[in-house]
């Protein structure tokens, strides 16, 4: 029994023996140490100088805080260098590019260059292994920061073997200057006739009244405003306040891309009368074989104070055997009845007008013709009104 005690015990320590070793030996591994030198400006464009620093923050700022890698300090490193008359930002133009890195006391070299190629970068970069001369290369091309963020990855598993994530949602900036991007096309339809065109605030030129010939402007990649003016008669209706003011809007320019806008100016008066029409409708009767004629609508809409207005108009029209008509119409107003009956004898012509509420119900019957009944019904709103904009004025 003891010897059997002893040999569980035996195993039991043998195991425990190797998980520690395995354990030891991971723990063991030895740090890389990296020398981040730099990346210069290949495109001789000294415009894009500042990317420089910006590629070299980013790297330094996500390796930084890696397991496993020994980010050397940019300080010491100069201070080093200077003692022996080197340069950092020649040593990969230096054949002695390993020396270097011995005398730094670095494993790693890792640096290399960048080209602006219209709106993207191209970042290369060399990854040079001190002790045996081994070089790794690799790119990333793109617009926005992450391209930056992917070298930094790509470096950290070529040293240690675990992939890191170092892109965010936050990183897809664009890291080329807007004023330094090529501009792009802003195409602008209006059937306004010589309206003024206001440009970030600037006077532009004026429309050609043809809607479907675009003005084309050139713009600087950002944000931009447009305005167009052509008179205290013209521009935009907010609703449902009904409230005048001139068009203008903004909008985002990028580089290489067209923008197309139409402007939506209008004559108030043209505005306004669509939001007063409700409803408007007509019946022509032929004698003597017409029959009875029945319609009903649906009405809604929002007043100038934000509430809602609804309602139904029923029509009923029935000629008579003697050539008139009569008609009786239903209007319910929000929850309110409202019935009217009118006859129009063969000869004559009767109209009916009420204001209820917000709405005003027309109907017009005509018997004059012997063979022909004309009949003409409509809602309208009577808060909004041709001219209501020079009672106004513009918000403006």
């Amino acid at each position: 029994m003891k010897t059997a005690i002893k040999k569980t015990t035996l195993l039991f320590l043998l195991l425990l023996l190797v998980i520690t070793l395995s354990v030891t030996g991971q723990e063991a591994q030895p740090e890389k140490r990296l020398a981040l030198i730099g990346f210069d400006n290949m495109d001789e464009n000294d415009e894009h100088d500042y990317l420089t620093a910006l590629i070299t923050a980013v790297i330094r700022e996500d390796i930084s805080g890696t397991e496993g890698i020994i980010l050397l300090e940019r300080s010491l490193m100069n201070k080093v260098l200077d003692e022996q008359k080197m340069q950092i930002s020649g040593l990969f133009d230096d054949q002695n590019a390993v020396e270097a890195g011995k005398l730094l006391g670095s494993d790693y070299l890792a640096g290399g260059g960048y080209i602006v190629m219209d709106t993207e970068v191209l970042v290369d970069i060399t990854l040079i292994d001190v002790e045996t001369g081994a070089v790794v290369s690799f790119s990333s091309r793109g617009n926005s920061e992450d391209i930056i963020h992917l070298v930094a990855e790509k470096i950290v598993r070529e040293l240690t073997g675990k992939r890191h994530i170092f892109r965010t949602a936050e990183s897809d900036r664009p890291i080329i200057k807007e004023t330094l991007m090529p501009p792009g096309t802003l195409k602008f339809f209006s059937p306004m006739i010589r309206a003024r065109i206001y440009i970030d605030g600037e006077f532009y030129g004026y429309t050609t009244g043809n809607a479907t010939i675009p003005v084309e402007v050139e713009l600087q990649p950002g944000l931009h405003t447009i305005k167009t003016d052509v008179g205290h008669d013209f521009g935009i209706v907010k609703e449902p306040e009904i409230l005048f003011k001139k068009w203008e809007t903004e909008f985002e320019i990028k580089s290489g891309k067209s923008v197309v806008l139409e402007d939506p100016s209008r004559h108030f008066n043209d505005r306004l009368y669509d939001l007063q029409k409700i409803i408007r409708d007509d019946k022509t009767f032929y004698l003597p074989d017409s029959k009875p004629f029945n319609s009903e609508y649906d009405f809604s809409f929002t007043d100038r104070k934000g509430n809602p207005v609804t309602g139904s108009l029923t029509v009923l029209l029935t000629p008579t055997e003697v050539g008139g008509v009569t008609a009786q119409a239903m209007l319910i107003y929000n929850t309110e009845r409202h019935v009217f009956d009118l006859q129009c004898r063969p000869g004559e012509a009767v109209e009916l007008e009420r204001d209820i509420g917000l709405i005003r119900l027309g109907i017009e019957l005509s018997c004059r013709y012997r063979n022909r009944i004309e009949a003409d019904w409509d809602l309208w709103r009577n808060d909004v009104y041709q001219g209501l904009h020079r009672e106004e004025g513009l918000t403006e």
